[in-house]
């Protein structure tokens, strides 16, 4: 198996024959840009009342919802001009006041000092320099100013949170301007880059106000949002001759007030925000009507803050744009609606899918567990008090298990439809996963595949995994704002796949490929034929996982290997041991490894997670990025705590149910002989999950969540199925 993936693998990941540096582009040709940014700034600010200009030019020119999340989960405004600064996510001092606790305000970007040549000195600049050796993301701010001085591009900043962004790493500004209501035509023709703080709109009213207070915050928005689209209209008509103008809502939040012990903070929540673009692009031709994306995010219509820096180096002629930043430069996707309005309208339907996201994807997902632990705990109750009800208890369990499993890719096909445009969406979205969860489980037994125990549950799994392997080949397109998928508000991950949805690959994967196995093997069938087949599957499945044109899971390689090997030796009716263990995670690190510097040989701007760790791996910072993932991974056992305490004993009782004295599981294995391999193979992928991935306890939370309905539902089945070793023994 791992052979097959890496040979298929290597192939995915050869870099191209005519990969090269490149020389600079000349700056005779290269279009300059002027970057506006606005704190706070979301697409329902943009209307043709309050802001006609920046509403029309999202109509005819290039328009994206932007993802601010830098290290908290609320962006305030000097994270996101020091974000820019150093394409990587960064943060203001986070305990301002050195209280012991995160500050619940947003501070003010603090005003240069300006000197007699015009350039200025952003003070505390050293305090924001040691506030990033505090967080993981190896953040150099800095980093912009300091690669335009390196290659002689001049850069003026006009603004405060200008200032900070164009800041090389000593804190120094080499051309300011203070008053961004002064840029003219001829200011911005000084530099081939103009970066502009138009300022930050007005947070919203505390948690809790009045009605009268919340339309009155309301109101002053809309004036505020009035007042910066007239400095937008004004730069329009000042911008000089082949010159871009990208615009960008640069945080959640603009500056706040500190407030009291007990009263609510006025940060606004995290949510997307806007990207414009007009003019032409860096590479040649015009933005155009269509819809923003970049190569870190893969999703049209989404950019990410940390793309605003190489898109500036780009436009200022850089040969590697992307160089010490995780961002990629915007790039013109597919064309977008012809109007302004229904283009706008797209953009906030996505803006309500992040936020039913928000906060629909964690009762979701504890749904999933609650209904099980309620359905198996009445079973249970049931089956020892009324044994005269036993035979419906069963079929209960059965069906209910199986109905319960089917929910995952629910809630992913639940996508084919445009629920977010619904007026009452988050009751769209529940009405469309119950009805889909209902068919699939309807098939499931209504299909020829009913007469084996295995059948309803490999069904389904099957169909979970086939649906997800598709997806994340084209795009990924149905786990975007799937309530088990990928948010880009949250942004863990846009493409490919995330580590919940890859508990659920790996979980329906191994029951289906389990289940085709015991169905090759009961049609008289060899065990090499079926290990051959499991072997297949565990390679494509492998390769669906790790190969960044589809899933791109760095730690995905090193669980998935693991699992399916156990699954391999089940099938095969070999002795697992701890050598063959030991040897099938040497072979899943030595996958990951090769996948890591075959995709290091491409050129950077187009390398995945894999590339960038090997390049942290060269560069020594690897062991940053490592510890970063286990302080994630155990942190998980703090953070979530219900899971911490309940999926070790999980395991423990599963380790006690398989064993061979207990009569229920063995009746269940003379139908399904490779039944206790399938449970090993899905707890060897949940540790080996726990232990690469940042998620931590989530990965074998889910793994078990989508894999014990499956299972039980196969228990289940066996006890209505007549035993056979007493069928042998009557026959006698």
């Amino acid at each position: 198996m791992p052979v097959a993936a890496l040979a298929a693998l290597v192939i995915l990941l050869a870099p191209p024959a005519d990969a090269a540096s490149g020389a600079d582009p000349s700056r005779d040709d290269q279009p300059a840009a002027v970057f506006v940014g606005i704190a706070g700034l979301a697409w329902d600010d943009v209307t043709a009342e309050d802001m006609p200009t920046l509403y029309e030019l999202t109509g005819r020119d290039a328009a994206a919802s932007l993802t601010a999340r830098t290290i908290r989960s609320r962006t305030c405004v000097v994270d996101g001009w020091l974000t820019v600064s150093s394409g990587r996510r960064s943060t203001d001092v986070v305990d301002s006041d050195d209280d012991g606790s995160a500050d619940r305000y947003c501070r003010p970007t603090p005003g240069p000092e300006a000197d007699a040549d015009g350039s200025a000195t952003v003070p505390g600049w050293q305090e924001y320099v040691e506030e990033q050796h505090n967080h993981a993301y190896n953040a150099t701010v800095g980093l912009l100013g300091d690669r335009l001085a390196e290659h002689d591009v001049c850069a003026t900043a006009v603004g405060h949170g200008a200032a900070l962004a164009l800041a090389d790493s000593s804190g120094h500004v080499a051309s300011y301007r203070p008053n961004p209501g002064e840029v003219d035509a001829e200011m911005m023709s000084e530099c081939p880059l103009t970066v502009i703080d138009l300022g930050s709109m007005p947070p919203p009213a505390s948690a809790g106000s009045d009605r009268e207070t919340r339309e009155a915050a309301l109101e002053h928005r809309r004036q505020v949002a009035s007042g910066i689209d007239d400095l937008l209209d004004e730069l329009i008509d000042e911008l000089p001759r082949n010159t871009a103008l990208l615009v960008a809502g640069i945080s959640d939040s603009g500056p706040t007030a500190i407030p009291l012990h007990d009263d609510p903070s006025q940060v606004a929540g995290s949510a997307l925000r806007v990207a414009a673009a007009t003019g032409p692009m860096p590479g040649g031709g015009e933005w155009g009507s269509r819809w923003l994306t970049s190569g870190s995010t893969q999703w049209t219509g989404i950019v990410q803050i940390t793309d605003i820096t190489s898109t500036l180096l780009e436009y200022a002629g850089l040969d590697e744009p992307t160089a010490g930043t995780v961002g990629r430069p915007w790039r013109a996707g597919e064309t977008h609606p012809a109007s302004a309005a229904e283009t706008v309208d797209e953009l906030l339907s996505t803006h309500i899918a992040t936020q039913i996201y928000r906060t629909q994807s964690g009762p979701f997902f504890q749904l999933l567990g609650a209904a099980q632990l309620v359905l198996f705990a009445v079973a249970l109750i049931v089956w020892v008090r009324f044994r005269p009800a036993r035979v419906m208890v069963q079929r209960i369990v059965h069906v209910g298990a199986v109905a319960i499993a089917s929910f995952p890719v629910s809630s992913y096909l639940a996508n084919l439809a445009p629920w977010a445009k619904f007026e009452r969406p988050a009751i769209a979205l529940w009405a469309l996963i119950i009805a889909i969860s209902v068919a699939i489980t309807v098939t499931a037994f209504r299909g020829p595949w009913r007469k084996k125990i295995y059948g309803p549950a490999g069904m389904v799994g099957g169909s979970t995994a086939a649906v997800m392997a598709i997806d994340v080949s084209t795009g990924s397109n149905l786990q975007q704002l799937s309530l088990l998928g990928l948010s880009p508000v949250v942004a863990g991950r846009f493409y490919g796949l995330g580590n919940i949805p890859f508990a659920i690959f790996i979980a329906a994967c191994l029951v289906g490929t389990a289940a085709l196995a015991q169905w090759i093997i009961d049609r008289g069938g060899s065990r090499r034929s079926a290990g051959t087949v499991t072997a297949v599957i565990g390679g494509l499945a492998t390769i669906v996982v790790g190969a960044p044109q589809a899933g791109a899971d760095v730690g995905g390689i090193l669980a998935a290997i693991p699992g399916f090997a156990v699954l391999v030796i089940g099938v095969l009716g070999t002795r697992l041991t701890f050598v063959k263990l030991a040897a099938a995670a040497i072979a899943a690190l030595a996958v990951f490894l090769l996948v890591a510097w075959l995709d290091w040989l491409r050129p950077v701007g187009e390398r995945t997670h894999f590339g960038g760790f090997f390049d942290d791996l060269v560069s020594g910072e690897a062991w940053t990025v490592i510890w970063r993932k286990i302080s994630a991974s155990f942190g998980t056992l703090f953070r979530l705590p219900y899971y911490a305490w309940t999926v070790p004993p999980l395991y423990a009782g599963i380790l006690w149910v398989t064993r061979p004295a207990v009569r229920g599981f063995q009746q269940t294995l003379q139908h399904w002989s490779i039944l206790r391999s399938l449970v090993w193979a899905g707890l060897v992928a949940g540790a080996a999950g726990f232990a690469a991935n940042d998620s931590g306890i989530i990965v074998p939370a889910l793994i078990l969540t989508t894999g014990i309905p499956l299972v039980v539902a196969a228990i289940a089945a066996a006890q209505q199925t007549p035993d056979r070793s007493r069928s042998a023994k009557a026959g006698r």
